[in-house]
């Protein structure tokens, strides 16, 4: 504080930025006075150098040979005999005082960031990948501790420019023309929200601006969208609107509001799915039910066939089996009436031989009894039985016929 004005960031790094820009301009100007490279040449160790039968060489054609091929030829002995350095020997360029301007530069620079806060951490002019987390949070933390004012003046006016807002529309008639053109702006009930204002006290506004969420807010919004995500409340989408925003309460506030709305979600869809599910049980019941009915159905059917068929068979069994019975009861009639016919011709043969050989036995006997009587009185032959008597007239016939013929 001087004479009770603050002295803004800008005006406190002024005197610095001058010296810096003064320590730059030093620096160009010794690089433009700075010398190129060139050579000290001893011309006395370069003269009467013999190279054949050329003659001597002057100085300058030797120089112009080593500048050509890069080989020099001199006399490594003086005209008293002694031995003498390199006649030509090269010089560097050198910009004078360039180290000292350098590290003034870089002075300045430091105190550039000093007065301002802004390290090399936060500007990233000079990363290193092995510094530790920790120590670079702590070089970001102090620098944005350094530019606060500067980074929340934004914030600052914006807060200012909405209570200036309010208070414009306290007073704003609804008759005005300016209330028409914000009607039709931002709609209808809108305006009518803000045109409450006029019947409420300034303080119960509450204007509130907050910046942008740091590292930190961050870092925890992300894991509290992980852990959302890994248990399926919010989608993919919620967490890309969520990260959008910069605010970390207004983040928060809508992951909360999508985390209720996917819940609900997942509840009506798992009443959904049940219903369904209970739906499908149900039919899938019926449908059983139905298969089982036209599977006994089926099955009666069956039965009924099988029952219409066997007492078709058994009828029809039955119907052969009389028919066979007729027939065989018909050839049994048969069998008996050609048995009885058999038995009565068997019979009548049988009585035939019979009486003939009765007839046979009487004759035979007869014979028998004749030939007795015919032996006893010797008036006759013997009578001869049947057989014999055929035997005699057949062979009594064929000597008769041999008699004849002869």
């Amino acid at each position: 504080m001087r004479r009770l004005q603050p002295k803004s960031m800008v005006a406190s790094v002024i005197g610095f930025a001058d010296q810096l820009q003064i320590t730059h301009l030093k620096i160009q100007q010794s690089i433009a006075k700075a010398k190129p490279d060139g050579l000290i040449i001893d011309i006395e160790g370069l003269e009467n150098v013999q190279l054949g039968q050329g003659g001597d060489l002057q100085p300058l054609q030797i120089q112009d040979i080593y500048e050509q091929t890069g080989v020099f030829y001199y006399r490594s002995k003086n005209p008293e005999g002694g031995f003498q350095n390199p006649p030509i020997r090269s010089i560097e360029n050198q910009i004078r005082n360039i180290n000292e301007l350098v590290s003034l530069y870089n002075h300045y620079l430091r105190m550039i960031r000093d007065a301002t806060g802004i390290n090399e951490v936060v500007d990233g002019s000079t990363p290193k990948g092995d510094a530790l987390v920790g120590v670079r949070q702590q070089a970001i933390d102090a620098s944005n501790n350094a530019t606060y004012d500067i980074t929340h003046s934004s914030m600052v006016l914006f807060k200012k420019v909405c209570e200036d807002i309010i208070k414009c529309l306290q007073i704003l008639p609804t008759d005005a023309v300016i209330y028409r053109v914000y009607e039709n702006a931002i709609g209808k009930a809108n305006m009518e929200v803000l045109s409450s204002f006029a019947d409420l006290p300034m303080y119960n506004f509450g204007v509130k601006v907050v910046t942008e969420m740091n590292d930190v807010d961050k870092a925890y919004l992300e894991a509290n969208i992980q852990a959302s995500l890994s248990q399926k409340e919010i989608d993919l989408e919620d967490a890309m609107a969520i990260r959008k925003l910069k605010d970390v309460d207004q983040a928060e506030r809508l992951l909360l509001v999508r985390r209720k709305k996917r819940i609900r979600q997942n509840q009506e869809l798992a009443a959904q799915n049940s219903q369904m599910q209970a739906q499908a049980n149900q039919q899938t019941a019926m449908v059983t039910s139905q298969a089982k009915i036209q599977e006994l159905q089926a099955q009666a059917q069956l039965e009924a066939q099988k029952i219409q068929l066997e007492t078709q068979s058994k009828s029809q069994l039955l119907q052969t089996e009389y028919m066979l019975k007729m027939e065989l009861a018909k050839l049994e009639a048969e069998m008996r009436n050609m048995v009885s016919d058999g038995d009565k011709m068997f019979r009548e043969q049988l009585e035939d031989k019979k009486e003939k050989a009765k007839d046979e036995r009487v004759k035979a006997q007869a014979v028998e009894q004749s030939k007795l009587i015919s032996q006893r009185k010797g008036e006759r032959g013997e009578l001869l039985s049947a057989d014999e008597e055929l035997m005699n007239s057949i062979f009594g016939g064929q000597q008769q016929t041999q008699n004849e013929q002869g």
